[in-house]
């Protein structure tokens, strides 16, 4: 029995066909060789399934487990065991030429550093055209000063520039603690970002306060002291 994966399914429950099995509980403990039907009345006992895990094995390993859970965490590792796969894929970027303008420069960094914070390796490969055979090391030089250290700070030197006949090769990959990285920067942008808003709250905060001040004349309210000089003042009189 096969999945539209191609993967070989577990056969279970009646589905096994056996005289006996070698048992594993459900903890993972060892029961030991019992007849087919004694291991499916257990799995029954527990409300479980019984699952040949070792169909080749003589007698076949079987163990009681909650099948459909099973199910759901082999696909979970599979998703996670892809999703790895897909990050360490290579990106190729290519540059025409170590005359690139700065401003191309700036662009085609900046889709390097995109890659490498989402897991990626990355090829740059630097095409040499007539005359530029010659300045191997202009390229060279543009690949480490404009893309390998303004990257240091996320990526490692997976393979140093190479001359190839026609083309310069340089790759990069992510640094080991790549995520704590990422993570610490997003928590002190967030930090910045609340710091920003206090002092702009403060500001506004003392610029209403100047501006009622201003608006509201002095007269308008008394102040107990100028209610005493008052009084005090009737009885000079």
């Amino acid at each position: 029995m096969t999945s539209s994966a191609g993967k070989k399914e577990l056969r279970l429950n009646e589905q096994i066909r056996c005289d006996e099995v070698r048992l594993i509980g459900q903890e993972g403990e060892p029961i030991g060789v019992v007849p087919l039907k004694t291991a499916m009345d257990k799995a029954r006992e527990t409300e479980l399934d019984l699952v040949e895990i070792s169909p080749t094995a003589r007698p076949p390993v079987c163990r009681i487990m909650d099948y459909g859970k099973y199910k759901y965490q082999q696909a979970k590792r599979d998703h996670e065991q892809k999703r790895k796969h897909q990050a360490s894929e290579l990106k190729q970027l290519r540059i025409k030429s170590f005359r690139i303008e700065p401003h191309d420069i700036g662009i085609k960094r900046d889709k390097a550093r995109q890659f490498i914070e989402a897991g990626h390796r990355v090829l740059f490969t630097l095409m040499f055209r007539a005359r530029e055979h010659s300045h191997a090391d202009l390229g060279e030089r543009l690949l480490l000063e404009q893309f390998a250290k303004p990257l240091a700070d996320v990526a490692k030197m997976e393979s140093h520039p190479r001359k190839d006949g026609k083309k310069m090769g340089m790759g990069l990959a992510p640094l080991p603690n790549l995520k704590q990285i990422l993570a610490a920067r997003e928590k002190e942008e967030v930090r910045k970002q609340a710091e920003a808003e206090r002092l702009a709250a403060e500001e506004k905060a003392e610029r209403d306060l100047e501006h009622i001040t201003r608006i509201i004349p002095k007269n308008v309210v008394e102040t107990p002291e100028d209610e005493e000089t008052d009084d005090e003042a009737d009885s000079e009189d």
